[in-house]
């Protein structure tokens, strides 16, 4: 057997690699917009939190854990994997931002047609989360 790898194999491994990196760039660019998320108005942390899970499943299982241990993120992440649960508090959270969002698009702009296409953007996120339950299923058997 020839121990040394075919090029094949190592395009292969380098490629792999590449795939990491990348990924893993998504898990940290998704995961910093998920910190930016929490404390500012406007910009939900929940779908960049999402994104940074699947980014990560895929690249690092440190940060993978990272994630589903975190104090604030862990438990969102949890339900969600388990049942798609989207919770209230977090779609109230996201509602009030995107308001608050929009009223200072609206006063730093003019610009209606600005300001209603970032309103249209905002209501299919809403849209897109109350697609999902607001609390895990009570399993009654």
């Amino acid at each position: 057997m020839n121990s040394v790898p075919s090029r094949n194999q190592s395009i292969e491994l380098e490629s792999n690699n590449l795939k990491k990196y990348i990924y893993m760039a998504i898990g940290f660019a998704a995961l910093f917009m998920a910190y930016v998320g929490v404390i500012t108005p406007g910009i939900p942390f929940t779908g960049f939190l999402i994104i940074a899970a699947w980014a990560f499943s895929k690249s690092s299982k440190k940060w993978h854990n990272y994630l589903y241990s975190h104090s604030i993120f862990g438990p969102f992440l949890h339900n969600w994997e388990t049942e798609r649960v989207f919770p209230r508090k977090a779609r109230y959270l996201m509602i009030v931002s995107m308001w608050i969002s929009s009223t200072i698009v609206w006063v730093t702009t003019k610009s209606l047609s600005f300001t209603a296409t970032i309103v249209f953007i905002m209501i299919l996120a809403i849209l897109w989360t109350n697609r999902y339950p607001e609390s895990p299923s009570l399993n009654i058997t």
